[in-house]
Order: C-alpha cells, then sequence, then structure tokens
C-alpha cells in the first residue's frame, strides 16, 4: 500500500517530538529536584500555584500580539530560546548545601548520633539495611571542641598524647584508709578504700591492662591514726595499684614495724598530696581515668599560661555499619577507630560516666561529617532536613530557583499555545488529524522520559540524583526544536478587528462556561498528578523498602508507559472517538477516569504496581488533550485562533494545574500522599456527576427550544460581524 508524505506537516510533527523530547528529561523530574534541594511539599506546591498564573497571563497575552501581528512563528522560536537559557541555567545554581552534622557521643563506646525531629520521619528502610551490611565506611570528621572537658575525654579516653595538657605539678585529697598488707616484696601496701578530690568522692580504683600506665606517684599521707603516721615517717610511698585498688606503697628498712602494721587493721583518714611530671600528664589523666574523677576540677586539661585549646579536632574516623540502630528519635551508628592526621590509630573507647555527670556536659560535640558510603550521609543529612522543616525556605537559592522556573513556565506556556494554533492552522478543516500529529510529541516524552530515568539512576549513588544528563539531553533537543522550527509554514489568518470583544462573547455563553469548568477539573487533577505522583513513589517506596536506589528508572518507566500505552494509541485515534461520541461524553469519561486513577493511587503499597495504572494515561491526557484544544480551535472566531488557545489553555493551567498544585501540596505535607490522591479521586467522581447532570439539564432546555439534540454552543464566524450557531452533539454538527 502506498503511503503518502505530507511534507507540510513534517515541521510541526518534528516540533512536538524534539520539544517533548527535550523537556521530558527534565520536566517530570522538578518537583523531585525541588525536593533534594531541600524544599517541602508546600513550598513546592507553592511554585508551582504560582508558576500556571503566568501561564495565565502569558498566554493569551502573547496570542493576542501574534494575532495582531501575524507574528506566530517568530515568537515562537523566541520562546524556545528563552526556554532553553532558562532552563540550562537551574543546572549551575548555587546550591550552598548544608555541611551534614551529626553528633559524637561517649558513653562507654563512641557513636556517631544523628536525631529526628520525630521518630517517625527516620528511614527505617535505610538504617535496616545499613545494619545488614557487614562492613565499615571511612568518614572524615572535623569536630567542635569548644569545651576543655571534651579535651579530657579525647586525652584521658581516647589516648592521644599531643591532646593532653596539664599544669599541674601535684594533686592533693582526702582518702580512707582500712588496710595494710605485707606482700612478697617485703613492702607494705596501704589499701585506699575511697578518696576525696575536690568535694567528690570516688572509687579509687585502677586500671590494668595492655594501655595502662603505671601511676607510680611519691605522696605524702598525713594520717590521723597515730601508729599509721609513726610507720609512715617522712617516708614517701608511692601510688600504685594493687587488685585493681588505689594502694601506697612503703618499703623502708625496718621490716619488724611492717609487720606490726599490717598484723593490725588500720583505719585512718589521710591527706594525701602526690607529686606530677608536668611532662608526663599521661599519669594524671590515668588516675583521673582510673577514679571516674571526671567532674573533679583536678582533672581538667590545661594549657601552658598564654595558650589555649584548639578549636576543633579533625581525624578519619572508621565507622561499623552493622551497629547501626534506631532508638526513639535518634540513629547510632559506632565507632570502630580514628586515625589522626599523623596516620597514628586510636580506639575511641571511654569508661562509663560518672553517676553525679550530667551526660551531655562530659562529652557531646557536633561534627561535620562527610562519609564514603552515601546512605550513610543521606540518613544524617535527612535528619538535618527534618529539623528545619518549619523554617523559613525562601532562600536565595529558592528566589533564584523560583525566578528560573517562571521564566522557564512562561516559555513553555508560549511554545504549547503557539504550536497548537500553527498545527491547526496548518490542518485547516482537517481538525481530526490533530492527534496524529500531537502523538509524535508522546513519542519524544516517553523514549526520553525512560532513558532519562534510567541514565540518572546509573550517574548516581544513592537516593542523592545527578541530574546533569537530564540538562544535556534538553539542551540538546530543544536546539534541535529551534531549528526545526525555522522550516514551520505558517499560513496568514485573517485578522478579527476587535480581538478581546470576539473572545469576550465566546467565553460568556453558558455552554462554554461549563466547559471551562471542566478544564478546570482536570486541571485540578493533571496540577496533582504533575507535581506529586514522584513524590507519593518515593513515599511508596521508602515505606516498604522497595527499589529506592532505581526509583528514577520506575518513574521513567511511569513516564514510558503513560506515552507508548497511553497517549500514542489514544491520540492517534482521538479524532475518530471524538466523531463518534462527541465531546460531551469523553469530558464526563475523561474525569470518571481520573477518579478510578487516583484511588487506585491511593491504595499503593509497592511503588511498582503503579505501572498498569498508567495506561490510564490514555483516557486522562491522550484523550483530554485532543478534546480541549479541539473545542477551542472549533470555537474560535477567525483571526482569534491563538487568542483563544491561550485562553483555553491559561484556564487549564493557570487556574486548574494552579489550584491542584497547591490545594495537592497543603494536603500532601499534612496528611501525606495516599490521603491526598483518594480525596482527589472522589473529588473527580463528584465532578463527572455533576458534568453529567449539567449536560442533562442543558439538553431538557435545548428540547423545550425544540432542538433534539446537543447543548454545546460553538461560535464560528464566517465574517467578522457574522455569527453562525452550531449545536454539537455525538459528533453530529449543524449550523
Amino acid at each position: 500500500m502506498n503511503m503518502e508524505v505530507n511534507y507540510k506537516l513534517l515541521p510541526i510533527k518534528g516540533h512536538f517530538f524534539f520539544f517533548n523530547a527535550g523537556t521530558a528529561p527534565l520536566v517530570p523530574y522538578l518537583s523531585t529536584l525541588a525536593r533534594q534541594l531541600g524544599f517541602s511539599s508546600g513550598t513546592v506546591g507553592l511554585i508551582y500555584t504560582v508558576l500556571p498564573i503566568f501561564g495565565l497571563i502569558a498566554k493569551p497575552l502573547f496570542g493576542i500580539v501574534a494575532d495582531r501581528f501575524k507574528q506566530q512563528k517568530l515568537i515562537l522560536i523566541l520562546a524556545q530560546i528563552v526556554t532553553i537559557v532558562s532552563f540550562f541555567s537551574i543546572y549551575f545554581l548555587p546550591q550552598n548545601l548544608q555541611e551534614i552534622s551529626v553528633e559524637l557521643d561517649c558513653n562507654g563506646v563512641t557513636v556517631l548520633k544523628s536525631c529526628y525531629q520525630h521518630a517517625n520521619s527516620i528511614d527505617t528502610c535505610r538504617v535496616n539495611s545499613l545494619g545488614d551490611m557487614k562492613e565499615h565506611a571511612s568518614c572524615r570528621m572535623n569536630c567542635d571542641m569548644s569545651s576543655p572537658k571534651m579535651w579530657q575525654t579525647v586525652c584521658e579516653h581516647w589516648h592521644i598524647p599531643e591532646y593532653c595538657y596539664s599544669t599541674t605539678d601535684r594533686i592533693q585529697y582526702l582518702t580512707h584508709v582500712t588496710h595494710v598488707s605485707l606482700e612478697a616484696d617485703k613492702c607494705a601496701y596501704i589499701k585506699a578504700d575511697n578518696v576525696t578530690l575536690d568535694g567528690y568522692d570516688y572509687k579509687p580504683q585502677c586500671r590494668i591492662g595492655g594501655e595502662y600506665v603505671d601511676i607510680n606517684e611519691p605522696c605524702t599521707l598525713n594520717c590521723t591514726n597515730p601508729r599509721l603516721y609513726d610507720a609512715i615517717g617522712d617516708y614517701k610511698p608511692n601510688m600504685t595499684c594493687l587488685n585493681r585498688n588505689l594502694n601506697y606503697r612503703l618499703c623502708t628498712n625496718n621490716t619488724d614495724e611492717l609487720k606490726e602494721l599490717a598484723s593490725a587493721q588500720q583505719d585512718s583518714e589521710c591527706r594525701v598530696s602526690c607529686e606530677l611530671d608536668k611532662k608526663s600528664p599521661w599519669r594524671l589523666m590515668e588516675i583521673c581515668e582510673g577514679w571516674h574523677a571526671d567532674a573533679a576540677n583536678t582533672c581538667y586539661p590545661r594549657t601552658n599560661e598564654g595558650e589555649s585549646f584548639p578549636s576543633n579536632l579533625s581525624f578519619v574516623s572508621i565507622i561499623d555499619l552493622s551497629t547501626t540502630i534506631s532508638e526513639h528519635e535518634c540513629v547510632y551508628i559506632q565507632l570502630k577507630n580514628i586515625e589522626m592526621p599523623d596516620g597514628s590509630i586510636h580506639h575511641p573507647y571511654c569508661e562509663s560516666k560518672a553517676q553525679h555527670e550530667v551526660q551531655a556536659k562530659l562529652f557531646y560535640t557536633s561534627c561535620s561529617v562527610n562519609c564514603n558510603n552515601t546512605m550513610v550521609n543521606e540518613m544524617f543529612q535527612a535528619a538535618m532536613d527534618s529539623k528545619t522543616e518549619n523554617e523559613s525556605q525562601f532562600s536565595q537559592l529558592f528566589w533564584l530557583f523560583f525566578l528560573l522556573m517562571i521564566i522557564s513556565w512562561v516559555g513553555q506556556a508560549i511554545i504549547v499555545t503557539f504550536a497548537d494554533a500553527i498545527c491547526f492552522n496548518l490542518l485547516g478543516v482537517e481538525v481530526s488529524l490533530y492527534g496524529k500529529q500531537r502523538l509524535w510529541g508522546s513519542v519524544g516524552w516517553g523514549i526520553f522520559s525512560l532513558l532519562t530515568g534510567i541514565l540518572i539512576d546509573v550517574m548516581s549513588d544513592g537516593a542523592y540524583k545527578n541530574y546533569f544528563i537530564a540538562f544535556i539531553f534538553m539542551l540538546i533537543f530543544l536546539s534541535c526544536d529551534v531549528l526545526v522550527s525555522c522550516f514551520l509554514n505558517v499560513k496568514s489568518t485573517k485578522v478579527s478587528m476587535n480581538i478581546l470583544a470576539d473572545v469576550g462573547t465566546l467565553v460568556s455563553s453558558l455552554p462554554t462556561f461549563v466547559f471551562m469548568l471542566w478544564t478546570i477539573s482536570v486541571g485540578l487533577c493533571t496540577g496533582l498528578q504533575w507535581q506529586f505522583l514522584f513524590w507519593l513513589l518515593e513515599d511508596v517506596s521508602a515505606s516498604n523498602c522497595t527499589g529506592s536506589e532505581y526509583i528514577k528508572t520506575l518513574q521513567g518507566l511511569v513516564s514510558a508507559i503513560q506515552t507508548f500505552f497511553g497517549e500514542i494509541p489514544f491520540l492517534f485515534v482521538s479524532g475518530y472517538i471524538l466523531k463518534k461520541i462527541g465531546h460531551t461524553h469523553m469530558m464526563n469519561i475523561v474525569l470518571f477516569t481520573f477518579g478510578v486513577r487516583f484511588l487506585l493511587y491511593s491504595c499503593l503499597t509497592n511503588p511498582w504496581w503503579v505501572l498498569p495504572i498508567e495506561m490510564l494515561q490514555g483516557v486522562t491526557f491522550g484523550m483530554f488533550y485532543p478534546t480541549m484544544t479541539s473545542y477551542a480551535s472549533i470555537v474560535s472566531p477567525p483571526g482569534t485562533e491563538t487568542t483563544v488557545q491561550g485562553v483555553v489553555g491559561a484556564v487549564f493551567e493557570g487556574v486548574g494545574t494552579s489550584l491542584g498544585s497547591l490545594i495537592g501540596g497543603r494536603l500532601y505535607q499534612a496528611y501525606g500522599g495516599w490521603i491526598t490522591f483518594r480525596a482527589f479521586g472522589f473529588g473527580a467522581l463528584i465532578c463527572c456527576a455533576m458534568h453529567i447532570l449539567a449536560g442533562y439539564v442543558f439538553k431538557v432546555k435545548l428540547d423545550q427550544d425544540g432542538v433534539s439534540e446537543g447543548y454545546t454552543s460553538v461560535i464560528r464566524y464566517e465574517q467578522p460581524n457574522d455569527m453562525v450557531y452550531m449545536l454539537e452533539d455525538m459528533g453530529d454538527s449543524r449550523s
């Protein structure tokens, strides 16, 4: 069978393909990109509420200019260039992402601690996934060490000598002696039962082990027990550790005196003064650690006069991912060891805190962190984001993003409106062929939205995505669109002498007003779908731990299913279907399908089940768009084609999708995605019932006036001041 190629329509087919191939890699992902930039659903909803309002102004405004001066092609190309520049500028926004911050907490073991605003904000899937990993991750950390007490922990517990500071050459305290024993070395060991240091009572235990430092400091003891006082005399017993307890080792030549001292139970209070070597602060720290005397002023690390502690401590920490747990509002990951800048390895363990010490006062510091595991970084970042949800998001980044979005949205609005008007201009009386031209746009959209989603996942590491390839595709295909549009052969059209009056007469008719209300209703549903369907998929994925690492691929598949199994087949046969059932019944079907589609969304528990639902896109867009645009083309008086397309498009986006984005964003933020889509689903079914009722009322009225079919008034101008009313129903037109 010979097929003829209509070369006159090739440029418009090429425009639809390249324009949608250029916007598909970026437009569907802009709302999730905004989410990644830190904007809440309410903020994103606000953005997409305001954007269509600019489209509402731009479409009819530029439509009037184009119709008045007959410059549709020039304005179309300028809008394409503006769109390219504004979109590509988004990639270069100074994102100024906050440093990821965690709390470093030491209580027996040292852990990275990250707390959320609410416990239900914790991504339990990510926590469990990390907990199942039998591997380690390294994190570069820089911790605030503004409190000297923090340095005490670093020195005393982490055993990093260069950070142990002290100007103390003596330690003084009270001790209670209860027992003296004579050991094999022929020396007496005076056991300290408890000590009082700086007003705090401690159990004077000492550590034994590989990292133990023998204190062995000479001490002067002034005891209340006369016999013990006389036995010690001028000797200076050395502090030592016996059976994990502090003792004073006394060795003299008078063994008889020592035996007599050991034979009797000694009970005495002694005032002790021990000498310390300032060059070996380890020894003081060993005493403080063994006694758990963290709160004592003597145990505070000190610098030399005129010096100060460093304000920060930098190191590389090795974390054990299998220790990742969540408890209450916080997530914890245990440190295995740390590596200092000089290459030394240390184990950041610490003893339990003294009972009188408030946990937050001993060692509780904030650290900036950057790990080589993306999931860990994302988990810490999510905790920070949850605490700033209620803070103002109107930063410099927001306003730059918002401005570029406005410019790009206006450019797209002009392109879509002018392209539709030019397409109908080229088709002439063959309006039913519009769908066969428009389906090439769906081909471009389906191919490159899917390909972009896959490439974003491949080029990204974790849930935070790299959108570079999306901007490259946009630049290439929209540039091709500019070239193809230069070959558009736009026919000269008759100019209405009073464009505003003609359009005003058109939109003031009651049937057209009902059509506008239908357009707004569909716009409400479309706004929610455009802005928050991908959000819902991400939330469903996060709720059951299924495929978050492939979420962009799934979102690309969603766009592919929508186009190849939904839009393209219905766009191809849209003219035939409209002739068979008419615009009115198709309007009812569109609203009913939206209701069913949204109710199915509200029941999703696995994000991959969204794919069969997306075939309903054939009705909710593949049939809706030809219905809306062909109606606008039919009712347009000569010379107002672009203006009327702009008015209808402005009502759809400027009112419908704008309100859908605003209401949907607020509901999503307050109640979540499932409830929001369910509410919109019931709303669409209610609007469908009201539209059916309106059709019935109009039909009754027309029957009373002697007209048996139809209710839609279609106004067509044969001459500037002549009006013919055409009644359309079930594809049957009468004039």
